[in-house]
């Protein structure tokens, strides 16, 4: 049987295996948890300690941030969308900027339901219109669903205003398994991956990467790069430790996986996107949505205790 439990700033879906915290706060998953076999619970999402801790520190590394309606850097935050020139950025990483403008939103619960199969929740923000050089009104809508095949994310953005508007979307998660990076396996369905320049902004250049098209190890491997999926194996990616494995499905909406391990190799940020960074720009992703229409996106995450 799966539960569902609510309060004033965060929303815990569970079952007797599996339970996944959800902030109101950014509506970011703050812990995904499986049972061990002796009955304690591992979080395997790096999370935070209160929704106040999320508030304070959110912007430090952006764990579990939602990214839209763009993703990872804008060069100089400029871009041109139907024949106009625009400037914005609420924050900037090397003089560009990131993480797009939905990161720190108070979302709200508009809908929930757990029966036997499955508990969800959808939680609502909409954009304030607060950066002259995105003055586009659209609504997110998020679901979370947990089931025995996982928890599944799945993104609407509604377009609610007159004219079409720029949109990219992703999620900024950072994933343990316990231990260190060095002691963890990764597989990646791409054998691509964009090329940067020196401030991580693609260069328009496409890379062979063909590293961890079978499971590789993480020992003394950095990474901080943005793979092409090939859509060839039904996981998009594994993260295998010594107790669990976390596999990610992406639909097809999600066509690009970034890939990012912190200096203190504690954790490692695996993040969906539905078009590269800087694709306001570059226009790889780029989805140009219309007036009143809407765009979704879905992954899901499942996370299993390895058989000895």
């Amino acid at each position: 049987m799966f539960t569902l439990k609510t309060d004033n700033d965060r929303l815990l879906l569970a079952s007797p295996d599996l339970r996944a915290e959800i902030y109101l706060y950014g509506g970011l998953l703050n812990r995904y948890e499986i049972r061990r076999p002796d009955g304690t619970w591992f979080n395997i999402v790096k999370a935070y300690d209160t929704p106040q801790h999320a508030r304070e520190s959110l912007t430090e590394w952006f764990r579990s941030g939602k990214l839209s309606p763009y993703a990872c850097r804008l060069r100089h935050g400029k871009y041109s969308f139907d024949g106009k020139a625009y400037q914005c950025g609420k924050f900037k990483l090397a003089e560009h900027a990131a993480h797009g403008l939905m990161y720190d939103r108070e979302f709200a619960l508009v809908n929930s339901h757990a029966d036997a199969q499955s508990a969800e929740v959808e939680i609502r923000a909409d954009y304030a219109q607060d950066d002259s050089g995105y003055p586009f009104p659209f609504s997110l809508t998020v679901r979370y669903r947990l089931s025995a095949d996982g928890l599944s994310i799945r993104s609407t953005v509604r377009n609610q205003g007159t004219t079409a508007m720029p949109l990219a979307d992703g999620w900024h998660p950072y994933f343990t398994l316990g231990g260190k990076a060095d002691d963890w396996s990764l597989e990646i369905d791409s054998s691509k991956r964009l090329g940067f320049d020196a401030d991580l902004v693609p260069d328009g250049n496409m890379i062979d990467d063909t590293r961890f098209q079978t499971t590789s190890s993480l020992a003394g491997i950095e990474l901080d790069n943005s793979f092409v999926l090939a859509r060839r194996k039904p996981a998009a990616c594994t993260l295998s430790g010594n107790e669990l494995t976390l596999s990610i499905y992406p639909d097809a909406s999600y066509p690009y996986l970034q890939i990012f391990t912190p200096p203190t190799r504690d954790s490692i940020a695996i993040e969906n996107l539905s078009g590269a960074p800087d694709c306001f720009n570059n226009g790889l992703g780029l989805i140009k949505l219309n007036a009143g229409e809407e765009a979704t996106f879905e992954t899901r995450y499942h996370i299993a205790a390895n058989h000895p």
